[in-house]
């Protein structure tokens, strides 16, 4: 087991990727918390992961408060004794033309994809001390590296977890503390259904020049990220990687 005796908090895990992580961390062994608003997606994952075998806990937590963040992750370390990963995947992802952009809207993207990743990773570092290293695994988009329409908000986001994680990596890596991050392209999660339900064309659209023409699924991302959260990731310090079908190839 890739990941055994490890303590794993996955932030906005209770669906999507974040879900599929879970599920694969709890299988290669790892004690994982999920963090996330919704109850009821937390408490079924709960259920399932234990009934596969198992360990998870359920943190219910606004990913984007500061108060929440240390609360969670306090939780975690007295629940399970410590902390080894952090995968922080919360996301707030308003789908807007940039003059019907509110700043409501921007504070809350800001808030929760970029200040709650920042401070997750800040109230991780002291639980990473004390033993001795642990991975961070930031959770960006191919959408931090191109733009789209009506996304100007959730791009501007993600291009600043891509620098995140190159900046936090100058001052962490000499302590063991690895910081990286997944891009993943066009995903069949939950919020992408929701998003093509709307607009079907986005689905067309976004495969229509792809090396790979097709959504990836959850999972293949999740073996990604399990990558740089295990011990086979210790020579990778501020990566990005593209988790995409080639999009970002063409």
């Amino acid at each position: 087991m890739e990941l055994g005796c490890k303590v794993a908090l996955i932030t906005g895990g209770a669906q999507g990727i974040g879900a599929a992580s879970a599920r694969l961390f709890a299988k290669e062994g790892a004690a994982v918390a999920v963090a996330d608003l919704g109850a009821e997606r937390l408490g079924a994952l709960e259920r399932e992961i234990g009934a596969a075998g198992g360990r998870m806990m359920g943190v219910r937590a606004d990913c984007g408060k500061a108060g929440d963040i240390e609360r969670m992750i306090d939780e975690v370390a007295a629940a399970f004794g410590g902390l080894d990963i952090l995968v922080a995947g919360a996301i707030f992802r308003p789908t807007k033309p940039l003059m019907e952009v509110t700043e409501a809207d921007l504070d809350r993207a800001l808030e929760v994809n970029v200040k709650g990743y920042f401070l997750s990773v800040q109230r991780a570092v002291p639980e990473f001390r004390k033993r001795g290293g642990g991975k961070v695994v930031l959770i960006s988009s191919t959408f931090g590296f191109a733009g789209a329409p009506n996304f100007s908000v959730y791009c501007t986001c993600k291009g600043a977890v891509v620098n995140m994680a190159r900046a936090l990596t100058y001052e962490l890596a000499g302590e063991g503390i690895n910081v990286n991050a997944v891009a993943p392209g066009p995903i069949m999660t939950e919020g992408m259904r929701e998003l093509i339900a709307a607009d079907p064309a986005i689905e067309s659209h976004r495969t229509a020049c792809m090396p790979l023409p097709r959504f990836g699924t959850p999972e293949e991302v999740a073996e990604a990220i399990l990558f740089l959260a295990s011990g086979r990731s210790d020579y990778v310090h501020g990566h990005n990687l593209v988790v995409d079908g080639g999009y970002l190839a063409v």
